[in-house]
């Protein structure tokens, strides 16, 4: 009777992992695709510029601004919905809204229509990161978890890397409305196809099935008793009148502040410092995002080997904090140099902005990882909402502001600007290099 009871087990366990791959899968290239329909703007706009008359770069900023304010607020909205409902539904819901705003963007004619479709595009970009989070949290058992985050983030440099090509190219050959329209039709039927391989956790999977995933249960259980606890804490205390929280939004802020302000007119400083047409810059410009891959890579493994060599009661948040801090002071020595680098020596500016893009993304991957470690477990999605919330006011600052700064005080002051902000960042890190997780103050709690 027992052989005869081994493959319905053996068959529900097979079951319960496809599950839980198709998931993470769909969740990165989805995530990849989101990506397109973000960016796309970036690398149309020098096309979109030309074709529209622009004499200058303030209708560009204008744009750039609208799009981070409206995805920063909609992000912590995104986390609170994540936490309270479907996940999946919420992120196919958000990617397929995304594609159809883009398809709208390259279908309107005018500077109005743009600025509204592009901040409604903000809008629903909200709705898609923090679904991820949670189900990876609910899929990945702790002691994985940091790596497949890691795994997971570096599909924004998969779609980093691609969008270039993809948008850039649309943009030269057919002109700048196949630009968006070619990135929001990819979106619409990644969603559909996202719709159908997700799901929210493994009693989503599995209902029924105890036995086969007895042992991963078995796993989760010390995190589920500080979950208990995380039930008793709102998102008015565990997240927002957390200074925590603020910290690490904060340090966020100056991330998107130096990623951003790349993101957005690298590719207009390549082509000041003389590399000949957009095609090329934003060819050029691709490296950053290749680095950034390599980065969120590296980031992981990093502050999991500081983890494992950690002593005991050594804070493990904090391991990850000191990672962020030698990525800040990284990118800080990286930009002076990108900014007196001629265009003569095309590989330097490469490697220059591949090595930006490994430090910069890094950051970007942990701090979210970090304010999920540090929040109850129940909060985790909108912690992350919470603190890409206050960060994405940095992406609004490298938009409309940047580009005055460029206008008015020169490309100089471009770099000084991102320099100081790396400088910050570097030093807000020092005091939450000793940060404990929410499951080790849990612990000690329960120990005394």
């Amino acid at each position: 009777t027992a052989a005869s009871a081994a493959p319905p087990v053996e068959g529900a366990a097979k079951k319960f992992v496809w599950a839980k791959w198709r998931t993470f899968w769909a969740c990165f290239f989805g995530y990849s695709v989101c990506y397109f329909t973000r960016q796309s703007l970036s690398y149309t706009a020098p096309f979109l510029k030309q074709a529209m008359g622009w004499d200058s770069l303030a209708q560009i900023g204008q744009l750039s601004s609208l799009f981070p304010l409206a995805y920063g607020s909609s992000r912590f909205l995104g986390g609170v919905l994540g936490d309270r409902m479907s996940p999946s539904k919420v992120f196919c819901l958000g990617l397929s809204v995304c594609g159809a705003l883009n398809i709208a963007f390259g279908l309107s004619s005018s500077l109005p229509m743009f600025a509204l479709i592009w901040c409604l595009n903000g809008c629903f970009q909200g709705l898609v990161a923090p679904p991820c989070v949670k189900m990876i949290t609910n899929w990945f058992d702790p002691k994985e978890r940091g790596f497949w985050w890691s795994i997971w983030h570096a599909s924004i440099n998969l779609g980093g890397f691609c969008i270039p090509f993809l948008a850039g190219g649309l943009a030269q050959t057919f002109g700048w409305r196949y630009g968006m329209i070619g990135p929001g039709a990819m979106a619409i039927g990644m969603a559909g196809l996202c719709f159908f391989l997700m799901q929210d956790g493994p009693k989503d999977a599995a209902p029924k099935v105890t036995k086969s995933s007895q042992d991963g249960a078995q796993k989760g259980a010390d995190e589920a008793k500080p979950a208990e606890a995380a039930k008793k804490i709102g998102v008015m205390e565990g997240i927002v009148m957390n200074p925590v929280q603020w910290a690490l939004g904060l340090a966020y802020l100056l991330v998107y502040v130096c990623r951003q302000g790349l993101g957005i007119w690298g590719i207009f400083y390549l082509m000041h410092s003389g590399v000949p047409n957009a095609g090329k810059a934003a060819a050029l410009f691709s490296g950053f995002e290749l680095g950034g891959f390599m980065g969120n890579l590296t980031a992981g493994s990093f502050s999991d080997l500081l983890l494992r060599r950690a002593k005991p009661g050594d804070g493990e948040a904090g391991q990850r904090a000191k990672v962020v801090g030698v990525y800040f002071v990284a990118t800080l020595v990286l930009l002076p140099l990108l900014g007196r680098c001629p265009s003569s020596w095309p590989l330097v500016q490469y490697s220059l902005l591949l090595g930006l893009g490994h430090f910069l993304c890094g950051a970007q991957l942990l701090l979210p990882l970090i304010a999920a470690e540090v929040a109850p477990k129940e909060l985790t999605s909108t912690a992350t909402g919470f603190i890409g919330w206050v960060g994405y006011f940095g992406a609004a600052l490298s938009g409309l502001p940047l580009s005055r700064v460029v206008q008015g005080l020169g490309w100089g002051w471009y770099f000084t600007v991102l320099t100081t902000a790396a400088a910050l960042g570097a030093a807000l890190l020092v005091p939450l290099s000793s940060l404990k997780s929410y499951r080790q103050l849990a612990a000690e709690k329960v120990g005394s």
